[in-house]
C-alpha cells in the first residue's frame, strides 16, 4: 500500500472512531441529565423498574 491510501484508511478509522466516542458521550450525557432532571414524564426509567403494563407478562 502506498502512503496516501495508508492516509485515507487511517482518516476513516478515526472518523468512526470519534463518531461511535460521540455517540457513547451523547447518550450517556443523555441519561445523567434524565436521571436528574427529566424522571419518567420524560422518558428515562431505571434499569430496575418496568411500566405496570409488563409486569403481567
Amino acid at each position: 500500500m502506498d502512503q496516501d491510501t495508508l492516509r485515507i484508511l487511517l482518516r476513516e478509522a478515526v472518523r468512526e472512531t470519534v463518531a461511535e466516542v460521540l455517540q457513547t458521550v451523547l447518550e450517556l450525557d443523555r441519561t445523567a441529565f434524565l436521571q436528574v432532571h427529566g424522571g419518567r414524564r420524560n422518558g428515562y426509567y431505571p434499569a430496575s423498574w418496568r411500566p405496570p403494563s409488563a409486569r403481567w407478562t
